[in-house]
């Protein structure tokens, strides 16, 4: 069985790690340095073609062109790549996957990957694969996929429209937990609490996952390639109203901080001003309120 990953930033080079046991060959034109193909073009009877490519190519969001998903890196790696079933792992609008599959009249699926490059995605075990689209194609997989996983590991076929929009919940869910936790360590520091202490507390809850609940203090937002274009894609696709008052909340958190680090102001007013743009009000005016 001949296995392609198309694409080697952090999806695709924790993949190949993933399925080492099945020799992947690897491409990456715009890295060709870290191509690994085991079969050389001058060989006789060379073959390009695979059973299975892994499409694990940058999907961004060009805000100045009002491109919240550009898949054309997608496209193009299913077009230039030979393969009896493509497997998407990069994040594509919801009715990518079968828009493509319609249009070029290849067999693609879609699966969502849970690779990270922070602690928050890397300690974690995640014993299940998710395969969104044709049932047949999608079997296929598994049972390539078999030779990697032991029979603990589950796997979930769906269609690729619900498998796409899984992706974009995990990732919305998890900025909205981390902004959830920020507003709580602005409020704990206003109150003169300790916020790793009442996070200690918090996750004591077994409906609680502890996972997104630190905060740093000196970067007290998020921040990464996934969240940053994801959340934004899905929230004004679908103007979101929650989801837009995260990203707001976060993106002035973030601007606040790019103020502040560094500045020459007296400790307190640095906390003031998170604490203005958090909404969070001052322990004086909550007891003025008290008081009436």
């Amino acid at each position: 069985m001949r296995i392609l990953i198309v694409g080697h930033g952090v999806v695709g080079k924790n993949l190949e790690k993933e399925l080492e046991v099945l020799h992947p060959d690897v491409i990456d034109k715009y890295k060709p340095e870290e191509n690994k193909i085991a079969v050389k073009c001058d060989e006789p009877h060379y073959d390009m073609h695979y059973d299975i490519a892994f499409i694990c190519v940058d999907t961004p969001i060009r805000t100045e062109e009002g491109v919240l998903c550009d898949t054309s890196e997608v496209k193009n790696a299913i077009m230039e790549n030979e393969a009896e079933i493509y497997v998407i792992k990069s994040t594509v609008s919801p009715g990518t996957t079968e828009q493509l599959r319609v249009k070029t009249g290849k067999r693609i699926i879609f699966s969502p990957e849970y690779y990270g490059g922070t602690q928050h995605c890397n300690n974690f075990r995640f014993d299940f694969t998710i395969l969104g689209g044709e049932r047949k194609a999608c079997i296929e997989v598994i049972q390539a996929l078999q030779h990697v996983y032991d029979a603990r590991h589950q796997f979930r076929i769906t269609d690729s429209r619900t498998a796409e929009l899984t992706k974009y919940m995990e990732n919305s869910f998890l900025a909205t937990k981390v902004s959830f936790c920020q507003q709580f360590y602005f409020i704990a520091s206003e109150m003169d609490v300790d916020y790793e202490e009442l996070r200690e507390l918090f996750v004591l809850d077994p409906r609680v996952n502890p996972s997104h609940t630190f905060v740093d203090r000196m970067h007290p937002y998020w921040s990464s390639h996934c969240l940053d274009k994801d959340v934004p894609a899905i929230a004004n696709a679908y103007k979101a109203p929650l989801l837009q008052e995260v990203i707001k909340f976060n993106e002035n958190t973030k601007k606040c901080m790019q103020t502040i680090r560094g500045a020459e102001i007296p400790e307190r007013m640095k906390n003031d001003m998170l604490m203005h743009q958090a909404g969070v009000m001052r322990k004086e005016i909550l007891k003025d309120r008290e008081a009436k």
